[in-house]
């Protein structure tokens, strides 16, 4: 694998050194992180499959199976095969995250006033926890305060839970209980204090629980409840048997509201979607769902009978951010004018760079947004144009002294190969770059906010910053750039980037939200503010076994509709 990286990084040197462009198509699939271990090889320490089905029953195997404990389904909702599977929600999105009013597996019907300030939940009766006993509308508001005092909670629902009025005390702290929830008969009313624009997508992922359950568990330590050896759900399928760090059989759940199962499902331990024993299960006939973001295990299982692989887009992009704020000693920043800004993304080949040093297994991307339908369409794609940044940089009057400080928080080869690339890129233009890895109090020395967010001085010592923003929400890419952000170290105010920042928050409907956010990534593509470099989508990987399914993000709850499922 390095080998392969290094006559990668090797072709990308030569051709930034000759000008040259490569041909081909651009790749849509996404590159793992770059640097993780390849999963072609077995784990000595992998445990043989058990014989599940002696009662005859169909299987389906996946992974992402507990190793030491099933992970709370509020940080990461749906990461895994059986918090998609265990738990149910009271509203359910389709394959884009968007609500889907009265589906058929959402625990509830809601409403959604106008002024988004009330949200209203008809709760079924006919919704059973796994032990037998109904869901209460008591057990959904339970749930919802106990969950935001957690240190377990996605940013994305805390967000939303703050906005619930009585949520939070003077001093910002978690109430015990909220006013702002109100109950009656199966009616649950929640009202707001302020727009929560993700409200309706909080609650297609976030799993209530059974308030039974938890007596006596202090919410910072709820990983270690026993509840979390076994849990107890409302979704299809439910837990049978679990062997820590061997396997886990979840059976379908008789009591379910919208059809039973006529399968179970073993589940091999493994992280979430880090497994690296993927291939070797799949090769056995051991996986039938799962899912990477390795390019080495897709060339590996190329070719493989039975096996389907399908790139799916998620909400992940690296990027460079871009620090504009003044120097400590008043200077102003190199990366200031947008012209300078725009000649750098024209400089950095980043076709190339997806072809050869991430092996077609990466995006270039024009906008911190992957998906088409949720960004302007007439983007600016910054294609290769080293004439193009040259004449940009003259405009800008580029000094060419300048050296611009980059700075990177990953620890594999890769990221140092691409580092060397983009520098040698700019080298060509006339912009002198150097990199360095960054480690220790990462808050502080990337992200800390100058105390004027206005005029700066800056408050960290670097020009760029290569990253990643991985999101839930499509607000979870763009709210640090507004001024008063505390994670705001990059971006002066900027009076219209603020505004358009205020446009995606400003309303609950997400047809609005979206035309927001188009008008927000013209603006980003044309000044950029930051600097979108690739997209990485994941790698679904199935078998025929389990027929025609709804492929769509892996890592989060949609209507995959799993008990319905053919299994041969």
């Amino acid at each position: 694998m390095k080998k392969m990286w290094k006559r990668a990084l090797s072709t990308l040197l030569v051709l930034a050194m000759t000008g040259m462009t490569a041909c081909g198509g651009s790749g849509s699939a996404p590159a793992a992180d770059p640097g993780a271990a390849s999963s072609a090889a077995p784990s000595a320490a992998q445990p043989a499959a058990p014989a599940p089905a002696a009662d005859g029953a169909k299987i389906i195997y996946s992974n992402g199976g507990p190793e030491e404990f099933f992970e709370t389904p509020w940080l990461n909702p749906g990461t895994y095969t059986y918090s998609k599977t265990i738990y149910s929600h009271l509203i359910v999105a389709d394959e884009n995250l968007s609500p889907i009013p009265d589906h058929p597996d959402a625990l509830a019907t809601y409403s959604y006033s106008d002024d988004g300030k009330t949200l209203t939940f008809e709760l079924r009766d006919d919704a059973y926890w796994h032990d037998g006993e109904k869901i209460t509308p008591e057990d959904i508001k339970w749930s919802i305060e106990y969950v935001s005092k957690t240190a377990v909670v996605n940013p994305v629902f805390l967000a939303t839970f703050k906005a619930i009025a009585g949520s939070t005390d003077a001093n910002g702290d978690i109430n015990e209980t909220f006013d702002g929830i109100a109950i009656d008969g199966q009616k649950i009313t929640i009202t707001f204090d302020s727009i929560a624009p993700d409200a309706l997508l909080t609650f297609t992922q976030f799993a209530p629980v059974p308030k039974k359950c938890f007596a006596d568990v202090d919410p910072l330590q709820v990983q270690q409840a026993p509840y979390f050896q076994k849990p107890i759900g409302s979704g299809p399928f439910m837990v049978e048997d679990v062997q820590m760090k061997n396997y886990a059989i979840l059976a379908p759940f008789d009591k379910y509201y919208n059809g039973v199962a006529d399968f179970k499902i073993q589940l091999l331990p493994s992280a979430g979607d880090s497994d690296p024993n993927i291939v070797t299960r799949a090769k056995s006939g051991q996986l039938d769902y799962g899912y990477t973001k390795m390019v080495s295990d897709v060339q590996s299982l190329e070719g493989t009978p039975g096996i389907t692989i399908t790139p799916v887009d998620v909400r992940y992009t690296r990027l460079l951010y871009l620090n504009k704020f003044a120097k400590t000693d008043g200077t102003p920043s190199p990366l200031a004018d947008a012209r300078v800004r725009q000649a750098i993304r024209y400089a950095i080949d980043m076709k190339t760079i997806c072809e050869t040093l991430f092996q077609g297994s990466a995006v270039p991307a024009n906008s911190l947004i992957p998906g088409e339908a949720d960004k302007a369409s007439d983007l600016d794609n910054y294609d290769y144009n080293p004439e193009k940044a040259k004449e940009l940089l003259a405009e800008a009057n580029w000094d060419p002294n300048t050296t611009l400080k980059t700075v990177y928080y990953y620890t594999d080869q890769a990221t140092v190969d691409l580092m060397t690339a983009i520098q040698a890129f700019l080298g060509q233009v006339g912009i002198k770059m150097e990199f360095e890895l960054v480690q220790g109090d990462l808050a502080t020395l990337l992200w800390a906010a100058p105390a004027d967010q206005v005029n700066g001085p800056t408050a960290v010592n670097w020009d760029m910053c290569y990253a990643a923003n991985a999101a839930l929400s499509l607000h979870e890419y763009y709210d640090r750039y507004r001024t008063g952000s505390p994670s705001n170290s990059h971006t002066p105010e900027d009076a219209k980037l603020n505004e358009l920042i205020d446009a995606t928050n400003a309303s609950p409907k997400m047809e609005e939200q979206i035309a927001a956010f188009k008008e927000l990534s013209k603006y980003e593509n044309e000044s950029m503010f930051t600097m979108a470099l690739y997209y990485q989508p994941i790698f679904l990987i199935t078998s025929d076994r389990i027929g025609d399914i709804k492929k769509a993000t892996p890592q989060f709850n949609y209507d995959w509709d799993i008990q319905h499922w053919t299994v041969g």
